[in-house]
């Protein structure tokens, strides 16, 4: 039986819960802590095992440096290291523009990396006055982004023996690790990146041992290939911007070349650029490098206005000529670490509605700032958040006489979670993997279990219903799932078998039947098929929510 085009839809969404559909993305928006404008697009995709080989990129607006792409614009094989004269140090996550932050475990000396960073520009400026040497000494010890900055622009860097760990709470626990080589990041959910000496990405790969692997000529990457034998390579203008990236790894397997290209103005500005499928975008930018403009095939556009003093964003204008505006303003008193957003825009009946979020923000002692409170006001509700400093995760949240508070382990991972309304969550921690293994709450308990590669091997709980899953050693794909009721005394095994591009092509229920899966040359579903019909379908749909509702267990969230 031939399922229809509901039921198509329905597999695509399950599978994309085991991480096996794909698809490219664009998103676009205003941090309104900061008024930067950002915008993402995915030029390159090659799907396939657990991950998806591709290339995105991100413009923000408040990025001053030009990277592959131009002024404004990172991705995430763009991602750089850097080490500081106090002996912390920064990656730079160049595809969103976040900074995460690494320190010792003990207490940062800012007052000898002060003095270090001064010293060298003494040296470098012997006319440097005393007053000026002693003033920028004060304002160094209790202002972390000030060294980062001269830190960076003088050269001036802690030697960190090979060995030495530092850690970050920022975007869940992290590791940096001195190696003989270089630098290793490795997060929480078994991800591992690795830095050349002088803070280059040179490779990455997941808890499976899947890995990417960048190719460096003449200070560019050459070309980007995986565990897989999935390969993008690249094309350079002589200035060092990017000209092109192909690839003949598509999904018909029929070799031919998939090209994303790129041309930019005598500013470093990306101009125009046009995907493997043949979306174009041109784009326009202000004196500032501040994107302004996207214009897209039918000539419809993207507008973006900025404050001519501080570079925020007032007003994005989308293609469908509906405006927001920004607006900011600050605490007289307290400018630099108290101040708000008001976001204005078309209601349900067109008239203009204004959202307000305020964020306050407080100092650690090494100087650097972590937001200690924010206030939305949406739709007249008011919602307040108090952060913890060190994890930098809510420790509480109010909106009206509801609060829910919540409670972390001193690696920053949540514990507990309790509101006025009764809720109540405790979590345990695997001590190895840093990985939940046991959740209560009022309804219950629910228990997991990790393979050595830190896979969820088992989970179960206390009404009876438990779920194991079995993974093919090298794609690290599920490979059967067994689904089990104690109270009913049923079980379902379901098998899995995949394509090489790691998309499953069929489905096997034990002693039910089997879903076949067939795509098109784009990677689509095509076709849906069983002999059984509607109750194989009904039967894997059973066995998947049971699956989610034992993994993803009420109040394992940071929310209300």
């Amino acid at each position: 039986m031939m399922f229809s085009k509901s039921s198509k839809k329905f597999f695509c969404i399950l599978f994309l819960s085991l991480a096996l559909c794909f698809s490219s993305s664009l998103f676009a928006g205003v941090n309104l802590k900061n008024g930067n404008f950002y915008i993402s697009y995915v030029d390159l995709v090659i799907p396939g095992g657990t991950q998806k080989l591709e290339v995105n990129r991100t413009y923000n607006s408040k990025t001053t440096k030009a990277g592959w792409f131009g002024y404004g614009w990172g991705s995430s094989f763009e991602t750089a290291l850097e080490v500081f004269a106090d002996g912390s140090a920064v990656v730079h996550e160049n595809g969103s523009g976040a900074i995460i932050r690494f320190l010792p475990k003990e207490n940062v000396n800012t007052a000898s990396a002060s003095e270090k960073i001064v010293k060298t520009m003494k040296e470098k400026n012997p006319a440097m006055s005393e007053k000026s040497a002693k003033d920028l000494l004060e304002k160094l010890k209790g202002d972390s982004d000030l060294r980062q900055m001269y830190s960076s622009k003088f050269g001036v860097k802690s030697d960190l023996a090979v060995g030495t760990v530092l850690y970050s709470n920022i975007s869940g626990l992290q590791e940096l690790r001195r190696t003989k080589d270089g630098y290793e990041r490795r997060f929480n959910d078994g991800r591992l990146e690795v830095f050349s000496a002088n803070g280059k990405l040179v490779k990455i790969a997941d808890k499976n041992g899947q890995s990417i692997v960048l190719a460096y000529k003449d200070n560019l990457v050459e070309s980007i290939k995986d565990s897989n034998a999935r390969q993008i390579f690249f094309s350079w203008y002589p200035n060092g911007k990017i000209q092109s990236m192909w690839t003949t790894n598509n999904t018909s397997g029929s070799g031919k070349k998939l090209e994303a290209t790129y041309k930019f103005d005598n500013n470093q500005n990306l101009e125009e650029s046009t995907d493997v499928n043949g979306n174009a975008y041109k784009y326009k930018y202000d004196q500032n490098h501040n994107m302004v403009s996207v214009t897209y095939k039918d000539n419809s556009k993207l507008e973006i206005k900025y404050d001519p003093k501080t570079q925020f964003t007032t007003l994005v204008k989308d293609r469908n000529g509906v405006e927001t505006k920004y607006a900011y303003a600050s605490n007289p008193k307290n400018a630099s670490l108290h101040y708000w957003t008001l976001v204005t825009k078309p209601g349900i009946d067109k008239k203009p509605v204004t959202n307000r979020y305020e964020y306050e923000l407080k100092k650690k002692n090494d100087g650097s700032q972590f937001i200690y409170r924010v206030l939305t006001e949406i739709n007249s509700v008011k919602t307040e958040t108090v952060y913890d400093e060190v994890s930098s995760l809510p420790n509480k949240i109010a909106r009206g006489s509801h609060v829910t508070q919540f409670k972390y382990n001193t690696k920053g991972l949540l514990t507990e979670k309790s509101s006025t309304s009764g809720e109540k969550v405790k979590i345990d921690y695997n001590e190895k993997l840093n990985k939940i293994s046991r959740v209560e709450n009022n309804d219950g308990w629910t228990n997991y279990e990790y393979d050595d590669r830190g896979n969820l091997f088992k989970a179960y709980n206390s009404e009876g219903k438990s779920v194991a899953l079995m993974y093919d050693n090298r794609s690290g794909l599920i490979k059967t799932m067994v689904d089990s009721d104690k109270s009913s005394k049923n079980q379902r095994v379901l098998s899995f078998e995949y394509n090489a591009l790691g998309k499953p092509v069929e489905i096997s229920l034990k002693n039910v039947g089997k879903i076949n899966v067939d795509y098109d040359n784009d990677g689509e579903i095509k076709k849906v098929d069983s002999k059984e019909g509607h109750k194989m379908a009904l039967q894997v749909t059973q066995a998947f929510q049971n699956l989610l509702s034992i993994v993803k267990p009420a109040g394992v969230n940071l929310n209300l």
